[in-house]
């Protein structure tokens, strides 16, 4: 049973139409209702903006290694992690289960003298490994584990990392293009996002590990953008190629907005990715970036 769970769940995350997976976005809405303004932070995990599951749901799972606001300096505060053990109902009836939900909700509240500039909000998921193999007795396993670490293995079938980056941001007084973090996949955008209006043009760029994506003949590489209002409900989104690591669209409405990236590579000795040789043959990163619109 654990096997096949296992197997279900690393069908689900590598799948080709990404959009069927789970995605990790933040949610970072502004108030201005008084002054000093606040922002009301959270985690999303799921489907549909804002809230579509808890992160710690039995029906899958994603474990956190950083969530941090960066300010216009560069320097980083932790903020508060959700819980990493898996949902267990706190309430059950005929009809229905109650899971305690922990999205790490968390109020940041500026100060009068803040310092002016865009401050980044970043999550970064722990990195998860999965090895199916053929063990010394003939039997077909999955373990969680890097290549390297599984001691019964005889032959491999399937060995990939997985790790997914979210980021949003917000601004104090005037807006600045934002540094890059980082990311083993990011999403920059080139565009003010802290003043859009619906038929806005939003230009991004998107880097692997520092270099920029684009579309090849090996891989056809894209953003794809939506909104509650706009896609969500209907099962579509905006679609934008990515050549020489630069993509755009226009938003078309109101509201909040999550522009999503998902790459795989290879994982060859002279690559970015050299560092993972004899741990897994391939990486798949997905990345989000959200906003909202006026």
């Amino acid at each position: 049973v654990m096997k096949k769970t296992l197997l279900a769940l690393t069908l689900t995350l590598f799948t080709a139409a990404a959009a069927q997976a789970h995605s990790l976005w933040i949610n970072a809405f502004e108030s201005h209702a008084h002054t000093p303004p606040h922002v009301m932070v959270s985690l999303g995990w799921g489907h549909a903006l804002p809230m579509d599951d808890i992160l710690n749901s039995p029906n899958g799972r994603v474990e956190l290694d950083r969530f941090e606001l960066i300010n216009p300096a560069q320097g980083k505060t932790a903020l508060l992690l959700p819980t990493a053990q898996e949902a267990k109902p706190s309430g059950t009836a005929r009809d229905f289960d109650v899971f305690p939900g922990d999205l790490a909700a968390q109020k940041v509240a500026f100060k009068a003298d803040s310092a002016p500039g865009v401050y980044q909000f970043s999550a970064t998921t722990k990195p998860t490994f999965y090895t199916q193999y053929v063990d010394t007795k003939g039997k077909e396993r999955m373990q969680l584990k890097p290549r390297d670490e599984v001691k019964d293995l005889d032959k491999t079938l399937m060995s990939v990392k997985f790790q997914a980056f979210a980021k949003s941001y917000t601004t104090v007084g005037k807006w600045t293009r934002p540094e890059p973090l980082g990311h083993g996949l990011e999403i920059i955008p080139r565009t003010d996002l802290s003043d859009l209006r619906a038929g806005d043009l939003v230009e991004v760029d998107v880097l692997f590990y520092g270099k920029p994506l684009t579309a090849t003949a090996k891989s056809i590489e894209y953003i794809t953008a939506h909104s509650a209002g706009f896609g969500q409900s209907d099962g579509f989104a905006l679609f934008s190629y990515i050549m020489d690591g630069k993509a755009q669209f226009r938003v078309q409405n109101a509201g909040q907005w999550m522009i999503s990236v998902n790459h795989k590579d290879d994982v060859t000795p002279d690559g970015p990715l050299k560092d993972l040789m004899g741990k897994a043959d391939q990486v798949y990163h997905a990345a989000s970036l959200t906003f909202t619109v006026k």
